[in-house]
C-alpha cells in the first residue's frame, strides 16, 4: 500500500479541483480539449469492444478438428461458429481468449499465440480497425464488463446465455490475460504503451487507496 499521507494529499487536491470545475466553463473547455486530444494526436484508439461469456470452454485441438469437420461436411457445410453454436445449446459462440493453466497445461505456446492472434483478428473485423494496443483493448473490455455487471445489465441477452457467475469468471480470465499483455507491452510495444504498462500496478494502488478514503 502507499503512504496514507501522500494518498490523502492527492485526493484532497483532486477533490478541490473537481469541486471548483464542476459545471463551469473551464470544465467544459477541459472536456472538449480531452476529447479532441483523444480523437487527434493521442495514440489511443477510440474504438473498443465489450465481451460477455456463457462459460463454454473447449480444448483447442477439439475445436480445430470440429472446425475442419464442419467446413468439409458433405451435405451441410457450416462456418466455424455456426457449428460451435449448434454444439453449445444455440448459444452464440465466438473466440474470446485462450485459457491456460500455468501449472498443468500441456497446450503448446504456439497454440496460445495462434489463439491470441485469432482474438485480435476477430476484434479487428468487429471494429473495422486494428487495435493499437492489445493491452488497452483488454483493460477497457474488463472495465466495460465490470460496469455492466455493477449496473445489473442482463448480459445473457448478448449471446443467448451466460450467468453472472460465468461473466465474473470471464473478468478473472481477462485480468490474467491483461497481466500477460502488460508484461509483453513493457518490451514489445510503443514507448507510450510501455510506460503505461510499467505503471499499471502503481496506478491500481493509488486508485484503491483513494476509493477507501472518506469523501
Amino acid at each position: 500500500s502507499l503512504p496514507r499521507a501522500s494518498v490523502e494529499a492527492w485526493f484532497r487536491k483532486a477533490r478541490i479541483a473537481a469541486n471548483a470545475l464542476e459545471g463551469s466553463s473551464h470544465a467544459i473547455a477541459a472536456m472538449n480539449a480531452a476529447n479532441s486530444a483523444s480523437s487527434g494526436s493521442s495514440g489511443r484508439s477510440n474504438h473498443f469492444v465489450t465481451t460477455v461469456s456463457a462459460g463454454n470452454a473447449i480444448h483447442c485441438s477439439c475445436h480445430s478438428k470440429a472446425k475442419v469437420a464442419d467446413r468439409n461436411h458433405p451435405k451441410a457445410p457450416k462456418s466455424e461458429w455456426e457449428g460451435a453454436s449448434l454444439r453449445n445449446s444455440r448459444v452464440t459462440c465466438n473466440v474470446i481468449l485462450p485459457l491456460v493453466s500455468t501449472k498443468t497445461s500441456s497446450v503448446p505456446l504456439m497454440s496460445v499465440e495462434n489463439a491470441l492472434a485469432d482474438v485480435n483478428n476477430v476484434m479487428t473485423n468487429t471494429l473495422g480497425v486494428r487495435p493499437k494496443s492489445t493491452l488497452w483493448s483488454c483493460l477497457h473490455d474488463i472495465r466495460f464488463l465490470l460496469l455492466r455487471m455493477a449496473y445489473g445489465e442482463a448480459l445473457n441477452v448478448d449471446c443467448g446465455g451466460g450467468s453472472s457467475s460465468s461473466n465474473f469468471l470471464l473478468a478473472l480470465y481477462q485480468l490474467y490475460s491483461a497481466d500477460m499483455f502488460a508484461a509483453n507491452a513493457e518490451h514489445d510495444e510503443s514507448p507510450e504503451v510501455s510506460k503505461h504498462a510499467r505503471n499499471l500496478s502503481y496506478g491500481f494502488l493509488v486508485g484503491e487507496d483513494i476509493v477507501d478514503l472518506p469523501t
